[in-house]
């Protein structure tokens, strides 16, 4: 292209409101030969063009941002954006500026410009697929986005590819979208039919293909990580689930022996009562009795009642298990001998 024709199509590109202004400006930038480039450069010193003379500066930085030269695209930018400090345009080229930062992306600072500009050419597609790119950058390296947010620009995007349904550019920041909010088929689709709509004789086509890969691989991995987490989430689930059952079960169990021993120590202790109130009656009895017999007589009495006080308590407490069976075999003896000792003759 010559100089004549550079800056005749430089000075024609059509208004910033419209997405046919990048195109325009796609279209000059992959013509550019060096001498193109230092056409461009005068043209942005000239003060009297100050349209002109942006055009040619937001062109020469889209050449160095599309060949990734971002040591070229910022001392460009420095030297010359202040000149522009009016154009809302330049809220665009402050995006690609901050996301070709040296330290990395400056995502928070990309999508802030990208928005600006957004503000001040609403009707302008491009920007709003650039700005789309931004929130969905933002969002896949871990940024907490407000799903509506995404939902309103996928919204959006969809006008613009409905719009401009040759526009690769679009389907992929569209697959993006669909990718963050979920819906990973129709992302995994827009991906693919990005890459369809490649233009290989292009400039940049390298650059792009390997950026919708990008994408693409994105997907797959988020498609995975979610049905990872599902699997784990219904694992849990199941878990807690028998957990919860093995607990009722065995807090019933606990429950049920309870029940049993309560009303097996309740039968013990009443029988124990019955057993000591008929053995405390037993003893007055036979203490009365007594009283009124000889001296030698009562003490047999006595004697046999204690006795057979020793081997009813020592078959009682075989009975329920109280104690070890050696230690009651002292008392049953001692019961006997008590017992007999109440039947020996004068």
């Amino acid at each position: 292209m010559s100089p004549e024709d550079l800056t005749d199509a430089v000075n024609s590109m059509p208004p910033m409101e419209t997405s046919d202004y990048h195109k325009a400006a796609a279209h000059i930038c992959s013509q550019l030969d060096p001498d193109g480039v230092r056409v461009l450069e005068n043209l942005i010193g000239d003060e009297d063009q100050a349209t002109r003379g942006f055009n040619a500066f937001y062109v020469l930085l889209a050449r160095h941002r599309r060949s990734l030269d971002a040591s070229r695209y910022r001392n460009l930018y420095q030297r010359h954006a202040s000149r522009f400090a009016a154009v809302p345009m330049r809220a665009v080229l402050e995006s690609d500026l901050a996301m070709l930062d040296p330290t990395g992306p400056n995502l928070s600072a990309a999508l802030r410009h990208a928005t600006a500009a957004l503000d001040a050419y609403p009707g302008n597609l491009a920007l709003v697929a650039h700005r789309a790119r931004m929130l969905a950058e933002s969002g896949w390296s871990g940024v907490e986005v407000d799903p509506r947010e995404l939902r309103d620009s996928l919204a959006q995007v969809g006008r613009a590819v409905e719009a401009s349904p040759e526009n690769a550019r679009f389907r992929a920041v569209s697959a993006q979208l669909s990718a963050l909010l979920g819906d990973f088929d129709t992302a995994a689709a827009s991906i693919q039919r990005a890459l369809d709509l490649e233009d290989s004789e292009q400039a940049g086509y390298a650059v792009r293909v390997v950026e919708y890969h990008r994408i693409r691989a994105d997907i797959a991995l988020r498609r995975e990580t979610r049905a990872v987490r599902e699997s784990l989430a219904e694992s849990t689930e199941q878990l807690d689930a028998s957990m919860k059952e093995q607990l009722a079960r065995v807090s019933e169990e606990i429950r049920d022996r309870e029940q049993k021993e309560i009303a097996r120590l309740r039968s013990e202790t009443l029988g124990s009562l019955g057993l000591l109130a008929a053995v405390i009656a037993f003893i007055v009895t036979s203490t009365q009795v007594a009283g009124d017999m000889p001296l030698r007589e009562a003490l047999r009495l006595l004697a046999g009642v204690a006795g057979m006080l020793a081997l009813v308590f020592a078959a009682f407490g075989a009975a329920f298990g109280v104690g070890r069976p050696r230690r009651l075999l002292m008392p049953s003896v001692l019961g006997m001998i008590l017992f007999a000792l109440a039947y020996l003759p004068d």
